[in-house]
């Protein structure tokens, strides 16, 4: 499995001059292949990425000599990223290609393999520049397989990509585990079946009118003057930071559950659907459910344990935790469960945890044997036989 470990640094301002340089050798390689691609597409014509680096190479020092001032690394990889663009946009899964423009999403590759990386004392080697100050250590081990450094408003990082050996931990199937059902909310991130509420912390709204502050300000700079870009780089870091304080309340939340568990059952949401509401799309945006499942995913992977998607037309919000009865209509204002049948008061996102948690006890060992072996992710289908089991043995059971 591939780890990515990124490391903030505290380059010198001659350090910092060189990895700007380093983004625009990187940019302008980027743009240079790019268009050549383009060109021998619209021509129908076959090239590659090793084509284009021999090109490069054999023009550089006549034509752009000051591309020899960083490393070599810098537009080669830039050139096998658009290899790798143009692929997935053949493959349907992105659209085209775009040039890059400076400032946005400034990054290079320093390091390409192991024997080049270095790091002692919280400080990292970067190929003909030296030892750069970071904030912490590596903390995987494993191959490294390469470095990417890239610039945050005015900050700097390094993405440290590993290559590490994961014991294969097959999920086991037994009578005694803990299976937590957890449902995704605005009001609170995350519910789990025993009751556990995890705070939304609403980073974007808790910010929001510094962010429209910041932003006036930003719109009444002269273009092109030294204020406005420092008023860009403050609406940066204020980005970053909102991003920052909502993905410690992830990480904190799905680490806490997945320790919790052996097996976790979530729902399958559209939240491209969820955010055409024009009245909640900031919220749900805000929340950033797709983040909670990846993370649930992957870090189950990593210690073995069993994650469930739940159908996506499976009522866990409008079916009874204690009976089974289901409501025909059931408003999102309702934050609180009363149930027609048998009298249940219960809190909603409660309720819909519960139901999630039957469903991976009915459900999940039945088809534990059919998701094959090693696998830890299961993404069950929907079948009114398997719904009206799940009725049936909670009313057994109550």
């Amino acid at each position: 499995m591939i780890k990515a470990h990124q490391i903030k640094l505290y380059p010198t301002k001659k350090q910092e001059q060189f990895f700007k340089c380093s983004c625009g050798v990187a940019r302008f390689s980027f743009n240079w292949a790019l268009a050549k691609w383009k060109e021998k597409y619209e021509a129908k014509e076959r090239t590659s990425a090793y084509t284009l680096i021999k090109e490069l190479t054999a023009i550089k020092r006549t034509e752009y000599p000051w591309m020899l001032e960083v490393g070599k690394t810098c537009p080669q990889y830039a050139i096998h990223h658009v290899e790798s663009a143009f692929k997935r946009f053949c493959k349907k899964q992105t659209k085209y290609p775009k040039f890059k423009k400076r400032g946005v999403c400034d990054s290079f590759v320093t390091v390409e393999n192991k024997n080049n990386f270095k790091q002692k004392n919280k400080k990292i080697w970067i190929p003909r520049l030296g030892w750069v100050k970071c904030a912490e250590n590596l903390r995987f081990d494993g191959k490294v397989i390469d470095v990417i450094v890239k610039r945050i408003a005015d900050m700097w990082f390094a993405v440290i990509n590993i290559h590490t050996i994961i014991p294969n931990k097959i999920p086991i199937i037994s009578e005694n585990q803990v299976i937590v059902g957890v449902d995704l909310g605005i009001k609170a991130l995350a519910i789990t079946s025993n009751n556990e509420v995890f705070k939304n912390p609403k980073a974007l709204k808790s910010r929001l009118s510094s962010l429209k502050y910041h932003q006036r300000r930003l719109f009444k700079k002269v273009k092109g003057s030294n204020n406005k870009y420092k008023q860009q780089i403050k609406v940066a870091r204020l980005y970053y930071k909102i991003s920052c304080v909502r993905n410690s309340a992830i990480h904190e939340a799905t680490k806490k559950i997945v320790d919790n568990a052996d097996v976790i059952v979530l729902e399958d949401l559209n939240v491209k659907g969820m955010i055409k509401n024009k009245k909640l799309s900031q919220a749900i945006s805000d929340v950033g459910f797709g983040e909670f499942r990846r993370q649930i995913e992957y870090k189950a992977k990593w210690q073995g344990k069993k994650v469930i998607i739940a159908d996506r037309y499976f009522a866990s919000s409008k079916t009874c935790s204690c009976c089974g009865f289901k409501k025909d209509e059931l408003k999102l204002s309702e934050r609180t469960y009363v149930c027609l049948n048998c009298g249940l008061v219960i809190d909603r996102d409660l309720n819909a945890a519960i139901n999630l948690a039957k469903y991976g006890s009915t459900q999940g060992i039945c088809e534990s044997n059919a998701c094959g072996v090693g696998s830890s992710v299961v993404e069950m289908q929907y079948s009114p036989t398997l719904k009206q089991e799940l009725v049936i043995n909670s009313n057994i059971n109550n």
